[in-house]
């Protein structure tokens, strides 16, 4: 994966802003690596596919993640600084998008895929009521009760749930949970992780934060918008300095 430059990342953002949060991941994997299309990318599983966005967070922005947290017991706001390296799963190879994954239990054998993008952007232009029904339905290839083929829909919970464990162990970075405990009452539990909505907030600030310098030096200087991102970050600062923005 190469490292943007900011007219790319400007671009993918100025596209993105106008896509649902699910396509905007594959737009940016796709931009930032230039030779796979983003319908490539749609079909890497979930936790390949945040793998990656995370190592881009990584090449734009640092290691270091800051985000607010509430405690659910008394309220306390709780501010949290971490690593990405504390939340990168290290995870076991994966199978590639043809091979299955086989789960036997209760006298069940289902074989299945891992999840990917291009099934929950399918699912989410349906009521959500239907999201697990349809996520089941597109991911397991096949399900046999002994010498009997089975509907991915009659499959008992047990069933269901074990399937979802080995998807889950498959692919840990997924669902990716923080572990947090509140200093004024002690209370322990987790928060859900989300690498793209976290990536996606960045990129947008930064991107408010570009505009705005590229028109204050457009003012004073003249230069168009090309000229200006041609200029290093730290050029751009220099001269942002020098006019008092």
């Amino acid at each position: 994966m190469s490292t943007l430059n900011a007219s790319a990342l400007l671009a993918a953002w100025e596209q993105g802003v106008y896509e649902p949060p699910l396509q905007r991941a594959l737009t940016l994997l796709a931009t930032a690596a230039p030779g796979t299309a983003p319908e490539d990318w749609a079909h890497s599983s979930i936790g390949q596919r945040d793998a990656l966005l995370l190592t881009l967070r990584e090449e734009l922005f640092g290691v270091t993640l800051e985000a607010v947290a509430v405690c659910p017991q008394c309220a306390q706001q709780l501010e949290l600084s971490f690593s990405t390296l504390d939340i990168r799963v290290a995870a076991p190879a994966l199978p590639s998008n043809d091979v299955s994954l086989r789960v036997a239990t209760h006298g069940y054998e289902v074989l299945c895929r891992l999840p990917n993008s291009a099934d929950l952007i399918e699912i989410a232009q349906h009521p959500a009521s239907a999201g697990h029904s349809m996520l089941l339905q597109r991911c397991v290839q096949e399900a046999r009760c002994g010498d009997h083929a089975t509907d991915p829909a009659a499959l008992p919970d047990s069933v269901i749930q074990a399937v979802m464990d080995e998807m889950a162990k498959t692919d840990p970075q997924a669902d990716v949970q923080v572990a947090l405990a509140c200093p004024a009452c002690r209370h322990q539990w987790s928060m859900s992780f989300d690498i793209l909505t976290y990536l996606w907030s960045e990129i947008d600030d930064w991107a408010q934060r570009l505009l705005r310098d590229i028109h204050a030096l457009a003012s004073v200087y003249g230069w168009s918008e090309g000229d200006i991102l041609a200029l290093s970050a730290r050029r751009r600062r220099l001269y942002l300095e020098m006019i008092g923005a």
